[in-house]
Order: structure tokens, then C-alpha cells, then sequence
């Protein structure tokens, strides 16, 4: 089993339990390694997701904000440089999607005094356009289990498909080495379909600490988008599977 997905099913299990957890229960059954599951348990901790004592873990509840606040902090300069490649392809007057990535959060920092119409899924970015002039829609639907500052569901679905944007800037959790995009929660990849499907141009938000990666759902082929955005010249990396999208 991946790491990732080890790590999820752990979340899942302590959640069901809803209290302590002994590391030992984990190993019998997980089938894995007392050091293995002691390194799942500081990612998830690292992630806001549990809370760690002596011999075990409890999960947290849903704890999607400090989670956020852990993410938006990881990576910060890469994010910020990225932010910045993507600010230059918006337009006074466009239309765009933000998902609820952290690196679309330090772009909608970028254009937060921008002549522009914003929907996002993110509750961290409604608020931190609150006090901007960038007209702002929330895509409605409910908060997610597996992140609480996130909207998905049909509903958020649904006022995505009803909207034709002029670009969607997006991340995910992955990008393996042939050229997929990949991520962690089949609901927001749904979220994230009904925006790719509604722009007329889709632009991948990836820093180079997610090169390589692998999750258990796909979102889609790096081939059909129009751009990736990286930090530096990173993105280079992808030039034989990128089809016809152009790197950043």
C-alpha cells in the first residue's frame, strides 16, 4: 500500500474509533511496520489531522483550518513564485476559477486588486478577497470531510457547470513522471472536473515537490491543458509527456 493511501485509511480508522488509537492496533491492522506507522502518524500530525501522544494517536475532528494554515506555510516561496508566473496570464475584466489549493490562494493574493470575476470552492480565498474589490462567487455545496476550508458536492458542481470562465488555475496533490495529474479525494477531483470543463483555458498550479508523486485518483492527463506553472525552470522536467501545454 502507498504511503498516502496508508495514511488515509489510517485517518479513516481513528475517526471510527473516536478516541486513542495504540500504535500497536495500527500495525495488526495495517500489516505494517510500528516505524512505518509512527511516520504516517507525523505526516498526518504535520497535516492537522491528528494528534499524536506516547504509544498512539486520536484524530483531531476536522480540523481542515489548521490544516490549511500547515500547507499554505509549506513550499511558501515556490508557491509565491507561482503565484506570481500565473498572475501574468490574467486580464482586467476575465472570468476564472480558483480551486481550493493553497497555491491558488497566494494567486488570488496576486490579483486581489484586479478588475476581475473570481469562483472558488475555497473558503480561505472568499475571505481573503473579502476586503478586495475582485467580485467573488462562492460555488455553494457543503464542507468536505477531508478538508474543512473546501466546498464540494453536486451543488458545487453544479454552479461550475453553469458558468463559462476564461481560465481555471488548479493543484493537486501529484504529478507522476508520465504525465498524470493526480490527487487524494475523489470529491474534489469531481469539483475540479466541473471547472476544467467550464474554461477555455486550464492552467496547473505545481510546485516541483509534488514531480513524481503518485495518489489514487486521476484528474486528468497533463497533455490536455493549456499550462504548467512551476517554480523556476522546473517545469521543463515535463517537456516529452506535456503534449501540447506549455510550461512555465
Amino acid at each position: 500500500m502507498l504511503n498516502r493511501e496508508r495514511q488515509q485509511d489510517i485517518l479513516s480508522f481513528l475517526r471510527t474509533q473516536g478516541g486513542f488509537v495504540t500504535v500497536k492496533a495500527l500495525c495488526d491492522r495495517f500489516y505494517a511496520s510500528e516505524s512505518s506507522i509512527r511516520r504516517d502518524l507525523r505526516a498526518l500530525e504535520d497535516d492537522g489531522m491528528v494528534r499524536r501522544a506516547y504509544g498512539g494517536a486520536e484524530a483531531t475532528g476536522f480540523g481542515g483550518v489548521s490544516a490549511f494554515g500547515r500547507r499554505v506555510r509549506q513550499n511558501e516561496a515556490e508557491k509565491r513564485d507561482i503565484a506570481k508566473k500565473a498572475a501574468a496570464l490574467v486580464h482586467d475584466g476575465d472570468v476564472i476559477f480558483l480551486d481550493q489549493s493553497s497555491t491558488a490562494f497566494y494567486l488570488a493574493g496576486e490579483l486581489s486588486r484586479r478588475s476581475l470575476t473570481i469562483f472558488t470552492n475555497s473558503l480561505e480565498i472568499l475571505m481573503l478577497l473579502s476586503d478586495s474589490s475582485v467580485r467573488v462567487f462562492s460555488s455553494g455545496g457543503y464542507l468536505s470531510e477531508r478538508n474543512r476550508a473546501c466546498l464540494v458536492g453536486g451543488d458545487a458542481c453544479a454552479s461550475f457547470r453553469g458558468v463559462r470562465a476564461t481560465a481555471a488555475f488548479f493543484s493537486t496533490g501529484a504529478l507522476s513522471d508520465d504525465g498524470f495529474i493526480l490527487d487524494y479525494d475523489r470529491e474534489e477531483v469531481l469539483v475540479r472536473e466541473a471547472m476544467l470543463s467550464s474554461a477555455a483555458r486550464r492552467v496547473f498550479l505545481c510546485d516541483s515537490s509534488k514531480f513524481g508523486g503518485s495518489a489514487p485518483y486521476v484528474q486528468c492527463a497533463l497533455s490536455s491543458v493549456e499550462y504548467m506553472i512551476s517554480e523556476g525552470k522546473s517545469a521543463q522536467r515535463f517537456k516529452e509527456v506535456c503534449g501540447g501545454a506549455v510550461l512555465v
